[in-house]
Order: structure tokens, then C-alpha cells, then sequence
């Protein structure tokens, strides 16, 4: 039995979880940034870095499990379902394969990261969470789209 395709769209309870995992990553990752290149203030022994900083890395580390529970329960019914229907597929593998990335960089920094390697995974990290946001708003528009032009027919 094929889905229909209003039932690919998540429940208010848990776009909001998505949308505020999301928030929560993106702006403690993006304020870290700040604070970490352009707050620095030069001690007596050299660069020193902002008190908040490691607060925002065990803010991000925290909504970052949280955003693995709910990007995850994604996978049964929303990404399941649209697959079913070949609907939004190309934007949802792209979010898919940017949350994995995300999450194999965030582990390698956090336990795995040489200093040789470090910078380099680093940037990545940084560089695909800062683009998550605009893949996520593509990623929904798109199906919103989509689903005026299924309800539309």
C-alpha cells in the first residue's frame, strides 16, 4: 500500500522538535565560532579564550544528543513514507548525508581529532552546519510545494 502523501508531513509536536534542535545547533555552533575567532582576548601567558566558550561547546554537545533523537525519529514514518512516494527524495538524502556528516566530524572532533586533522575537521563541521539551515528551509519548501501541487490535482 503506497502512502499518502499528506501523511508524509510531521505533526506540529514534532516539527517544533526539529526546528528547535535545529536552532539550538546552529546557534550555539555559530555563537562558539564567534567567540572562539573573534573574542579571543590576549592573557599574560598568550590568547585566551572567552569564558563562554566552552559553555557553548557543552550546549551544542547537548542539543546535539538531542538532535540525534529527533532527526532519527524521522526515519520510520517521514523518511520511510516519502521514499515510498519518491517524493522530495534528492533534498532529503542531501539532508540525510549532511546530519551524517555532522555527526561523524562532531565524533572525530570530540574523540578521534589529531592536531593535524583537527583544523580540517573542523571546517568541515562548521562549514556544513552553517549551510543545514538553508538545506532544511530548501528541503521543506520544497515538500510544501509539493504537497499544494498533490492537493491541488
Amino acid at each position: 500500500m503506497t502512502p499518502r502523501p499528506d501523511t508524509i508531513r510531521l505533526g506540529s509536536l514534532q516539527e517544533g522538535a526539529v526546528y528547535l534542535a535545529t536552532a539550538a545547533l546552529v546557534f550555539s555552533g555559530a555563537l562558539w565560532l564567534v567567540l572562539h575567532y573573534f573574542m579571543v582576548k590576549q592573557g599574560e601567558f598568550g590568547p585566551t579564550p572567552h569564558p563562554a566558550e566552552p559553555w557553548m561547546l557543552r550546549i551544542h554537545g547537548a542539543a546535539a544528543m538531542a538532535g540525534l533523537i529527533v532527526y532519527g525519529s524521522l526515519l520510520p514514518i517521514h523518511v520511510r513514507r516519502a521514499w515510498a512516494v519518491r517524493r522530495n527524495v534528492v533534498l532529503g538524502i542531501s539532508v540525510i548525508c549532511f546530519m551524517l556528516l555532522l555527526t561523524v566530524t562532531g565524533y572525530l572532533l570530540y574523540y578521534a581529532g589529531s592536531e593535524q586533522l583537527r583544523p580540517i575537521i573542523s571546517a568541515a563541521h562548521w562549514v556544513i552546519g552553517l549551510a543545514v539551515p538553508l538545506l532544511l528551509w530548501w528541503h521543506v519548501a520544497s515538500g510544501h510545494g509539493a504537497s499544494t501541487k498533490t492537493s491541488n490535482s
